[in-house]
C-alpha cells in the first residue's frame, strides 16, 4: 500500500501548468495540451445575483460584470462565463472538485450538466452532490463558449472558486482516476488502521488505542474526497448528508484532543477538557438544529477552539515531564506530531481565513494526520519497550529462580561434605573414648587421635573455602600428582570408623607405585561417599578397596565393591541423579562423585551388582598423561 501511495502521490504531485484567461477569454491556439493537464485560474466573467444562458449574452447583456475583489461565497446566486479559443475541430475536457450546491452549466448554448435546481430564491433552489466534468468540442471555429450558473442559499463555503483543469479528455480521466484513486487507497488505509487500533484496544485495553481508531475513521470519512461517499447514497436528502459531514469535520480535532488526553492523564487538568467536550455536544445538537446556511460557522468555532486547548495541552505535558526529568523519545515524537498540528491549525485559521479550508480541503487535516501517525509510532515504541522489559524481567525472574535452586543445591552439598569428616571425628572419639572408659589403650589409639586431627583440619579447610566461595573468593581446584599407595592408605584410616555402624572390616588390596594427577581432597572424598554408600546396604561384611595400573593405560582403574544386597534394576539407571535416593538420605553423594571424577577427566560407573554385593569402578588420570 505504501507503494501505491508514493506512486499516487508522485503523479498528484506534479506541476500544472497554469493557463490566465483576459477578459473572460482564455486562449489556447498555441497551447498543446496533449501531453500536459492546464491549471486555468479563477479569471472568469462574474455577473452576480444573475442567471443568464447563451441567448441572453447573445443579445447582449446591459449589467456589468463584478469587480474582481467580489466574490462568490458573499454572493447566493450568480453566473460565470468562459469563453476558449482553442484550434479548430479539437476534444477538450475540463473538470473541478466536488459541489454540493445547485450547479447548471452550459457549452455553446447546450445544456452538458445539471446539479439539482438553479434558483435565484431559496425556495426554489435544490442543492446536490455532483462533480464537475464538462466534455468540450471546439468546432469550425475553434470557439467555445462556457456558462456556469448556481444558486447556494445552503451554506457560505462559497462556490466555484477552487482552480480548474483543462486538458484532453483521456488526460482529464487519468487524472480523475488517479485523485479517486489515490482518495480510495488513503481512506482505506486508514479504514484499516481504525480496525487494526480498535482491535488492539481490546486486546490491551488501553483508551489511547480507540481514540487512535476512531481518529483514523474521523480522517477516512474526512477526506478532500468525501463526496464519493455521499454519491453512494443519492436518495438521502442533501441536508442530511450536508450535516454529516460537518459534523465529521467537527469531531476530527475533538477525537485527537482526546487522544492526547488518553496518552497524558495526569499532565493537565481535567476541567478544561470538559468544558471544550461540552461545548462540541452543545454545537453537535445545533448542527441537526440550525439551518445550513449557519453549519460552517458553528463547526468551524468548535474547530478553532481546540487551538487553545490544543496548546494548554502540549505546555501541560511539557512542563509536566520537566519537572519528572522523564521526557523519552517516544513522547518527544508524539509532543512533535502534536505541534505539527498546532502549527497547521493555527496557519489555517489565521493566515488563510477561509472557512472553506476547513470544510473542504485546507492545510489542517495534514497537520492531523502528522499527529495521528507520530501517536502512532510512539504508542507501538512504547509496547515494544514494554514488551521487553517484560521478557528481561521474567528472564531475570527465571535466572534468579535457578540461581536459588543452584544455591539450594550447593547447601545440600556442602552439608553432605562435611557430614563425612564430622562421622570420621565421631567415629574414632567414640572409640577413643571407650578405651579410655576401659582403661584399655591399644596401639592403634594414637593413630586413631591422629586421624581425628587429620579430619578435623580438613574440615576446617572445607569451612574456610565455603566462606570464600560466600565472599565471592572462590579459590580453583589444584591438581597435583598423587601417589595411589599414600592416597588408600588414607582411605584407610578414614573409613574404617564409617564402617563400624554396620560392623563391616574395610580390606585395602592391590596399591600400586603409581601417581596419579588428581585433587588429594576430592579424590579422598569419592572414596568416602562410595563407602558410605556401601556401608550402608552392607552388614557384617567386608567393604573391599583396589586399585590398577597398567603402563599402556592413561587411567588408573579404582574399585569399591561390598558384599551387600546390590542394586535392584529398576533403581539402577538412575542412581547418578542428583536428589536421588532410596533410603532417606539427600541423594547426593553418588552425583558428587560423577561430578568430581568428570572434573578429573575420568568415569564412574556400576561394574556389577546382584545379591552377592556391587562394585563401582572410577578411572583417574596418571600424571604421565597430564
Amino acid at each position: 500500500m505504501i507503494l501505491c501511495l508514493q506512486s499516487l502521490a508522485a503523479q498528484r504531485q506534479q506541476r500544472f501548468q497554469g493557463l490566465s484567461p483576459e477578459n473572460g477569454v482564455l486562449n489556447l491556439t498555441q497551447v498543446d495540451v496533449s501531453q500536459t493537464v492546464y491549471q486555468v485560474v479563477n479569471n472568469w466573467d462574474f455577473y452576480p445575483n444573475q442567471l443568464y444562458d447563451a441567448q441572453d449574452f447573445a443579445q447582449g447583456i446591459s449589467e456589468e460584470k463584478a469587480a474582481p475583489e467580489v466574490s462568490a461565497a458573499q454572493v447566493p446566486y450568480g453566473t460565470y462565463r468562459l469563453v476558449i479559443q482553442a484550434q479548430p475541430n479539437r476534444y477538450y475536457a475540463i473538470c473541478g472538485f466536488s459541489i454540493d450546491y445547485a450547479t447548471r452549466v452550459l457549452v455553446d448554448g447546450q445544456e452538458v450538466l445539471s446539479c439539482g435546481v438553479v434558483a435565484d430564491n431559496a425556495q426554489d433552489s435544490i442543492p446536490q452532490v455532483d462533480y464537475m466534468t464538462i466534455p468540450l468540442f471546439s468546432g469550425e471555429d475553434g470557439q467555445i463558449e462556457i456558462i456556469y450558473q448556481y444558486s447556494n442559499f445552503v451554506h457560505r463555503d462559497g462556490v466555484f472558486i477552487q482552480p480548474t483543469y483543462l486538458s484532453t479528455p483521456e488526460n482529464i480521466q487519468s487524472l480523475q482516476r488517479s485523485n479517486n484513486l489515490l482518495s480510495l487507497t488513503l481512506s482505506g488505509g486508514l479504514i484499516l488502521l481504525s480496525l487494526y487500533f480498535l482491535l488492539c484496544a481490546g486486546v490491551e485495553k488501553r483508551w489511547d488505542f480507540l481514540a487512535l481508531a476512531l481518529c483514523c475513521l474521523l480522517m477516512a470519512l474526512r477526506d478532500q474526497n468525501f463526496y464519493n461517499i455521499h454519491l453512494l447514497s443519492p436518495d438521502v436528502p442533501w441536508p442530511i448528508k450536508y450535516r454529516v459531514f460537518i459534523l465529521i469535520v467537527m469531531l476530527l480535532p475533538v477525537s485527537v484532543l482526546l487522544l492526547l488526553k488518553s496518552l497524558y492523564p495526569k499532565a493537565t487538568r481535567h476541567w478544561p477538557l470538559v468544558v471544550y467536550l461540552s461545548l462540541a455536544a452543545v454545537a453537535s445538537a445545533l448542527l441537526f438544529l440550525l439551518p445550513t446556511q449557519d453549519l460552517v460557522r458553528v463547526s468551524t468555532t468548535i474547530y478553532y477552539l481546540s487551538i487553545p486547548y490544543l496548546l494548554y495541552l502540549l505546555v501541560g505535558v511539557v512542563l509536566h515531564y520537566w519537572k519528572l526529568r522523564k521526557l523519552e523519545g517516544t513522547d518527544v515524537l508524539t509532543l512533535v506530531g502534536f505541534g505539527l498540528m498546532l502549527y497547521a491549525l493555527v496557519y489555517e485559521a489565521l493566515l488563510t481565513g477561509q472557512d472553506n479550508a476547513v470544510t473542504h480541503y485546507g492545510f489542517a487535516p495534514f497537520g492531523t494526520l502528522a499527529a495521528v501517525f507520530c501517536t502512532a509510532i510512539a504508542i507501538g515504541l512504547k509496547i515494544q519497550a514494554q514488551e521487553r522489559a517484560y521478557v528481561e524481567s521474567r528472564s531475570r525472574s527465571q535466572m534468579l529462580e535457578q540461581m536459588n535452586r543452584m544455591n539450594l543445591d550447593f547447601l545440600h552439598k556442602v552439608a553432605h561434605e562435611l557430614k563425612t569428616p564430622l562421622t570420621v571425628i565421631s567415629g574414632y572419639a567414640q572409640l577413643t573414648g571407650m578405651q579410655l572408659a576401659s582403661n584399655h589403650l591399644s596401639r592403634e589409639t594414637p593413630e586413631n587421635l591422629r586421624t581425628i586431627q587429620t579430619e578435623a583440619q580438613r574440615l576446617a579447610d572445607m569451612v574456610t573455602k565455603l566462606m570464600e566461595y560466600s565472599y565471592g573468593r572462590t579459590s580453583e581446584l589444584n591438581l597435583d600428582r598423587i601417589c595411589v599407595s599414600e592416597l588408600l592408605q588414607n582411605v584407610r584410616a578414614v573409613a574404617a570408623p564409617m564402617c563400624m555402624k554396620n560392623h563391616n572390616q574395610v580390606n585395602i588390596i592391590d596399591a600400586p607405585c603409581v601417581d596419579i594427577h588428581g585433587n588429594f581432597e576430592m579424590l579422598l572424598q569419592i572414596f568416602i561417599n562410595l563407602i558410605v554408600n556401601a556401608s550402608k546396604n552392607t552388614q557384617n561384611g567386608t567393604i573391599t578397596i583396589s586399585a590398577t595400573d597398567s603402563e599402556r593405560e592413561r587411567f588408573v582403574l579404582f574399585r569399591v565393591a561390598d558384599t551387600g544386597c546390590g542394586i535392584s534394576p529398576e533403581v539402577l539407571p538412575h542412581i547418578f541423579e542428583q536428589g536421588f535416593s532410596t533410603g532417606g538420605s539427600s541423594g547426593l553423594g553418588l552425583s558428587i562423585c560423577l561430578d568430581a571424577v568428570k572434573t578429573h577427566s575420568g568415569e564412574i560407573w556400576v561394574e556389577r551388582t546382584g545379591e552377592t554385593g556391587t562394585v563401582f569402578a572410577f578411572t583417574v588420570l596418571k600424571e604421565d598423561f597430564a
